[in-house]
């Protein structure tokens, strides 16, 4: 069925994703300005896009 680089590259996907939504959830309860929250939840995107960047690119070596 799963070989194990499938199941632990889905446990990594998943740990990412209650990151970015955790993270994104403490944000939104903060108390500070719109403005602000708005660059941190910026910035926070960009690391998330360049963190899946990686995975893929990790996942792509392993294949090919």
């Amino acid at each position: 069925m799963f070989d194990r680089d499938d199941h632990l590259g889905t446990i990594v996907m998943s740990v990412i994703v209650g990151a970015v939504v955790g993270a994104g959830v403490a944000l939104m309860l903060a108390p500070q300005s719109g403005k602000r929250t708005r660059t941190r939840i910026s910035h926070m995107a960009e690391d998330v896009r360049d963190m899946a960047e990686d995975f893929a690119d990790k996942v792509k070596a392993k294949i090919g």
